[in-house]
């Protein structure tokens, strides 16, 4: 049983890896801290910005989590939600949902199999990003020492915002995951995720906005600016939206066997 499952996991992974998309949510968050990096440091050695950088309160909050938070939230939902779809559409192309499941392999195996490649995927993704990022404050703190990222311990705060968002990523990975197995063209899919990250940005004062799963992303940029480290209400609706959605997905997933 556990060698069959490990064939199956094993052929997705090949099958999935494939994707170009895959390589853009794994590298293009890092790549973009990176460049907010080299933006940093060009602007203090060509443009005197290391005199108007001295002194300021936190930099972990104010130099690198301010622009890196904003674009992070805003980016993240999107490349998920083209990782998603794209997982779908290797199976939407040629049909290949009818060829899928006449293989003497079962159904729950070859649908656990693919969650559990793009869960991993993300979190691989949020851990690679975290480790940049705080490889960016290392990095500043040894060579522009004026800067003051030595003098604030700030890993905690890191550590939980991270480990926040990614249960946010997860979840929304599992709703976009059922929206692409409801439609087969990527404009439905991406225009939903786009549309609920801006409503969930809009409502996020509200009592409601605790079971809107988006909201979670919107979040991460607050959380990190105002150092919250607690799990609230949202963070524990995201952890039930990840199995709930993975749920229905499964049932999408198994009904296209007469699709």
């Amino acid at each position: 049983m556990t060698n069959t499952f490990y064939k199956a996991f094993s052929s997705e992974q090949y099958k999935l890896s494939k994707n170009k998309e895959i390589f853009g949510i794994l590298l293009l968050p890092a790549l973009i801290i990176f460049a907010i990096d080299f933006y940093n440091v060009y602007s203090i050695l060509t443009e005197g910005g290391l005199e108007a950088m001295e002194g300021t309160s936190n930099p972990w909050k104010f130099i690198l989590g301010k622009t890196i938070g904003t674009f992070l939230y805003m980016l993240y939902p999107i490349l998920v939600s083209l990782f998603v779809h794209a997982c779908c559409d290797v199976e939407y192309r040629n049909n290949n949902y009818k060829i899928l499941f006449t293989i003497p392999v079962s159904k729950s195996k070859i649908f656990i199999s693919k969650v559990l490649f793009m869960l991993i995927t993300v979190w691989f993704s949020m851990i690679l990003t975290y480790i940049v990022f705080l490889l960016s404050g290392y990095l500043f703190s040894v060579v522009f020492p004026e800067l003051g990222f030595q003098n604030y311990d700030f890993r905690e705060v890191i550590f939980y915002v991270f480990l926040k968002f990614a249960i946010t990523l997860s979840a929304i990975a599992m709703i976009q995951l059922a929206v692409s197995l409801v439609f087969k063209n990527f404009i439905y899919p991406i225009g939903f995720s786009m549309f609920m990250l801006i409503f969930s940005g809009l409502v996020n004062e509200k009592k409601y906005s605790d079971f809107l799963v988006y909201t979670g992303s919107y979040k991460f940029y607050g959380n990190l600016m105002f150092e919250n480290i607690s799990f609230e209400p949202l963070d524990y609706c995201n952890m039930a939206a990840v199995f709930i959605f993975a749920g229905l997905s499964f049932y999408l997933f198994v009904r296209k066997k007469g699709g």
